[in-house]
């Protein structure tokens, strides 16, 4: 896969779209079904041709993460929560953590074929899909020593669907972080190239992929 800006961008605006759907489902219960629907299906695509075949080969899949990332890339501006800002840099985290982790990192995959056979019957949206990819999480990711503490409505957190999206989002999360980290994507970028990541998520933002 090429290394460019745009490849970094574009995953981690993955990284950024499953920290703001976590956000949403903990202070209003539910988040936008189509980012829903395209970050959960990025963790099936593990043999990607390049870096946006990863979510569907069209920069519209990651919409909401690239407006969310240049809202952190741009100077002074409040466009992000804390909370969407604190999930993203965990699971920056925790890729770095996971990365040295063949063990996990093995039965993550062997689980995630295993997933495609419940697709020939549901949908990736689907809640029995859903609770396969949690589980998922729960098992690996959540094993770790790292973890990351969601915030917000307690009605909404307490709720048994609502929790396992959340785990399945941020799997989604931990699979964009992995694919940044692929493409050359450094924690020192945060701090050092936000406005190359700026430009590019306006440029990304601009192509018109509906």
């Amino acid at each position: 896969m090429k290394h460019t800006i745009e490849d970094r961008t574009i995953a981690l605006a993955g990284v950024f779209q499953a920290a703001q759907m976590v956000d949403q489902i903990a202070n209003q219960g539910n988040c936008n079904s189509y980012s829903l629907e395209n970050s959960l299906q990025s963790l099936l695509n593990t043999a990607p041709e390049d870096t946006l075949a990863v979510f569907g080969s069209n920069t519209f899949n990651i919409r909401q993460g690239l407006t969310s990332l240049k809202e952190f890339m741009t100077p002074k501006s409040q466009g992000i929560t804390p909370n969407a800002l604190r999930y993203s840099i965990s699971l920056l985290h925790i890729e770095s953590r996971l990365r040295r982790d063949s063990e996990n990192l093995n039965v993550i995959s062997a689980r995630l074929e295993q997933l495609e056979k419940q697709l020939e019957h549901f949908e990736i949206t689907h809640e029995n899909v859903i609770s396969a990819i949690a589980e998922i999480y729960k098992d690996t990711v959540s094993t770790l020593k790292f973890r990351i503490q969601v915030n917000g409505n307690p009605t909404y957190l307490q709720t048994p669907h609502n929790a396992e999206k959340i785990r399945a989002i941020l799997l989604a999360g931990v699979r964009a972080a992995i694919l940044w980290h692929q493409v050359g994507g450094r924690r020192w970028h945060l701090i050092f190239s936000r406005r190359k990541y700026l430009q590019a998520a306006e440029r990304l933002l601009s192509i018109n992929n509906h």
